[in-house]
């Protein structure tokens, strides 16, 4: 609906590689009401990063689609 406002949300996302682990491990934080926390880890940086996109799209759909 091209009336509803925009609502501009803040998340953080974390990625490091943890080579003992031969790991790409993510967080993703969004701070608010819900106080969301999501990680995950994949040995292909691409994976992880396949990992991030959907989650955030996730987290999107859900609050914004109900």
């Amino acid at each position: 609906n091209e009336n509803q406002s925009l609502v501009y949300r803040r998340m953080k996302i974390n990625l490091w590689y943890t080579g003992s682990m031969g790991q790409w491990r993510w967080t993703l934080s969004e701070e608010g009401v819900d106080n969301v926390q999501e990680s995950g880890q994949r040995p292909f940086l691409r994976d992880a990063m396949n990992d991030v996109a959907n989650t955030v799209e996730y987290i999107l759909q859900c609050k914004y689609n109900d």
